[in-house]
């Protein structure tokens, strides 16, 4: 009479296939959260940077050199490097803007998410 049912060598080759599965898995699962996270900061890096383009243009700002200063929005805080560059018209400026990451715990600036351009031309007030 034959026992029925699976061998040992049979039941460790299933684990090994199904842990080497498990393990394929979660890495895909971390590496999804991780990708998610990234965008979100990005996006909110973009914003950062768009609104800083913004408050230029309303504020009528024109830039000279260089600029650095820290922000706090988006639920974290920001380091802002504006960099301003001439253009063929005397009236337009290049406006170049790179948002990091500021750790405040360590004081110090990360690597730069993301960088904007713009053109900028404040126009005069109109004098009434």
């Amino acid at each position: 009479m034959k026992a029925k049912g699976f061998t040992l060598l049979e039941v460790m080759v299933a684990l090994a296939i199904f842990a080497t599965a498990a393990v394929a898995l979660t890495k895909l699962g971390m590496q999804y959260t991780q990708s998610t996270a990234n965008a979100i900061l990005r996006t909110k890096a973009q914003f950062v940077a768009m609104n800083e383009a913004s408050l230029m243009q309303i504020n009528h700002e024109w830039l000279q050199g260089t600029q650095s200063k820290q922000v706090t929005s988006q639920g974290e805080t920001w380091q802002i490097d504006k960099r301003a560059e001439s253009t063929i018209s005397p009236n337009v400026q290049r406006i170049e803007i790179q948002v990091s990451l500021f750790d405040t715990q360590q004081n110090k600036v990360e690597a730069g998410i993301t960088n904007l351009v713009f053109f900028n031309y404040p126009q005069k007030e109109n004098a009434s």
